[in-house]
């Protein structure tokens, strides 16, 4: 995937420089994703990015962060998952197609992180959203280390 703005890149910058050690950090992590979510998408189209790459990478950037400042990945994924109404509803977007989206660069994580540490992010996905659990654990399939 490209991301010709590096909207990944920002989105991991912001969360390790600023939430080290914050006690609400998959919080604050998730609604900087959502707002670099909706900024990287109203920004990018007339530049013809797609929408999918940006917030796929942008997820990624998140839950990267999330891991490098040792916070709860886990909840971080189901907080992203959460706002994706919320961004759905500003950007006049599909609301399940965002979610699946999200999926797609949260299940990037597990390239980087050990084996139940997908299970743990599918099974919090699944507890708050039946059904998706198993959409995840097919995302995350092409990184997987078996």
């Amino acid at each position: 995937m490209t991301d010709q703005f590096n909207f990944g890149l920002l989105t991991k910058e912001m969360i390790t420089g600023n939430l080290k050690g914050a006690a609400n950090a998959p919080l604050a992590a998730s609604e900087i994703a959502r707002k670099t979510i909706v900024s990287g998408i109203t920004s990018t189209k007339a530049a013809g990015q797609n929408p999918k790459e940006t917030l796929e990478e942008i997820c990624y950037g998140a839950m990267s962060g999330i891991m490098l400042i040792e916070s709860d990945l886990p909840q971080t994924a189901v907080l992203i998952l959460k706002s994706m109404n919320e961004v759905a509803h500003e950007l006049h977007m599909d609301p399940s197609e965002l979610m699946t989206w999200a999926m797609g660069g949260i299940a990037r994580i597990s390239a980087v992180t050990p084996l139940q540490t997908s299970f743990r992010i599918r099974e919090a996905i699944e507890e708050e959203y039946q059904g998706a659990g198993e959409v995840f654990g097919q995302l995350c399939a092409p990184y997987s280390k078996t």
